[in-house]
């Protein structure tokens, strides 16, 4: 007998805006996203995903098939919020990840220093086009899979592909 993945695989679609593309969390891979213990799922293409508890936060995504041959860097950040009864964001630091071709981007985040209940936009990560496999696809993901502790409260809303 199968059973039902627990991982959430996200629908992959993604809208352009006027200085790049916004992907909302229905699009987005995210780990541990089909157990209801764990995440609330958006219902609606641009609702946000809620993070009930994990203490492994992954979530990524990626935008292909669009013609970047002209742009050759873009910002990449999420738009996240913490809830007023967020947890475990003090010792864990975020990492939000960028990949174009052969070129890979980290950069981290400490959520707990933001303000609580407030959306925000996390600091952003520059990519610049690389060579190689995948040039035609722009991946990115947010991270905390090292310390094993538990958080929770963190609201995924958007994340924005900005053109330099």
């Amino acid at each position: 007998m199968a059973s039902k993945t627990l991982h959430y695989q996200g629908n992959h679609t993604f809208s352009k805006t006027e200085k790049g593309y916004i992907i909302y969390p229905k699009a987005l891979n995210i780990v541990w996203g089909n157990d209801k213990r764990f995440w609330k799922l958006p219902k609606y293409e641009k609702d946000g995903a809620e993070l009930i508890q994990v203490n492994w936060l992954e979530v990524t995504g990626c935008i292909d098939n669009i013609n970047v041959a002209k742009k050759t860097s873009y910002d990449v950040g999420f738009t996240v919020s913490l809830m007023t009864d967020a947890f475990g964001w003090n010792d864990s630091p975020v990492y939000l990840m960028a990949k174009w071709g052969d070129n890979t981007q980290w950069r981290k985040i400490n959520l707990a220093t933001e303000i609580n209940g407030k959306k925000m936009i996390s600091k952003t990560i520059m990519i610049k086009k690389g060579k190689g496999n995948n040039v035609d696809k722009i991946y990115f993901g947010l991270y905390e899979v090292w310390n094993k502790k538990w958080k929770g409260g963190l609201k995924i809303h958007s994340i924005n592909l900005t053109e330099i």
